[in-house]
């Protein structure tokens, strides 16, 4: 077996964080030899709330992290792996991006990063649709279980599936036939017991086990999924991004459009979690406008990673 490097970055300059909000002295830096950002304010953030952060980039590296509690703080922050790169999947703070055909993981606290294997496509064609979702976070003790979605010509899907312990330089691909009485514009995707759920913007979803290698197609006229045997259901939320009044928050003033990636944030004192699909906001002046792209995050447990920290592939 092969070790695969979490790269860190350790450029001062692009760990640090501005705070748009009058508590500067809440920030502070982690010493060297730490690859993360401590922040007060983050700490207290997720202990008293499980509502996700919104990340929005899109213009370069600046990115604007907000942290969705009752004073909505709001940090820039300096993250070059985002520049030119779009976020497919995000999931218990990590997140899953695509560039050129490059695929890797990023941890946008700990700046940690994890390339993966090229996948078999090398740009985001205008006429498909890609969502994905992953199963752990890459530095889980589990294997990480990766799935990338393309919908083709609204008359399948293709898979590509990679385990990250094991796998190698593979993904393995798979398809399946769905029209759109089957399956509309899919929206977002999430793993549970072996088992990736594809979710369009209505009633339809797929799913593929990826043990057995089986496709199911099923509809469903609610927007309450069951998600596993055990009963646990989740909602999907829609248009999450109007629901939070983000364009406020956010301070985004004039013409702009937002492609969001949507995620899954469980409620562990709750039988119902929560699942923000992706969204695709154009502004009215289409191409001409601003165009940002955004993630949904669950507030991250830790801040701090070893620099030495390896994932075993």
């Amino acid at each position: 077996m092969k070790e695969r490097k979490i790269s860190v970055s350790m450029e001062r300059q692009s760990k640090k964080l501005k705070v748009d909000s009058s508590e500067e002295n809440n920030v502070t830096e982690c010493g060297e030899g730490s690859s993360s950002l401590c922040c007060k304010n983050w700490q207290s953030s997720y202990s008293s709330s499980c509502e996700p952060w919104f990340l929005l980039y899109g213009e370069g590296s600046q990115c604007s992290l907000l942290i969705n509690d009752d004073q909505h703080k709001k940090f820039t922050m300096e993250i070059p792996e985002l520049d030119g790169a779009t976020c497919l999947a995000s999931k218990d703070g990590w997140l899953l991006l695509f560039d050129q055909g490059s695929v890797f993981f990023l941890n946008p606290f700990s700046r940690a990063k994890i390339d993966l294997p090229k996948i078999p496509f090398s740009e985001l064609s205008d006429d498909s649709e890609y969502i994905a979702a992953f199963s752990c976070a890459p530095t889980s003790k589990e294997n990480c279980t990766v799935a990338v979605i393309k919908r083709w010509e609204y008359i399948g899907i293709q898979l590509y599936l990679h385990n990250c312990q094991g796998g190698g330089d593979n993904w393995a691909e798979h398809e399946h036939i769905c029209t759109l009485a089957d399956l509309s514009t899919i929206r977002v995707a999430v793993y549970e017991e072996g088992v990736f759920h594809i979710f369009d913007g209505f009633y339809g979803s797929v799913t593929f086990d990826a043990r057995t290698e089986k496709w199911r197609t099923r509809i469903e006229f609610s927007s309450m999924k069951k998600l596993d045997s055990g009963g646990r259901n989740c909602k999907i939320s829609r248009k999450w991004f109007w629901t939070s009044n983000l364009r406020e928050k956010l301070g985004l003033e004039g013409d702009f459009s937002v492609s969001i990636c949507g995620t899954l944030i469980p409620h562990s004192d709750d039988e119902v979690d929560l699942l923000i699909q992706n969204e695709n906001l154009e502004g009215s002046q289409g191409s001409k406008g601003r165009h940002f792209k955004g993630v949904w995050i669950q507030p991250p447990r830790l801040f701090q990673l070893p620099a030495d920290e390896r994932l075993v592939a």
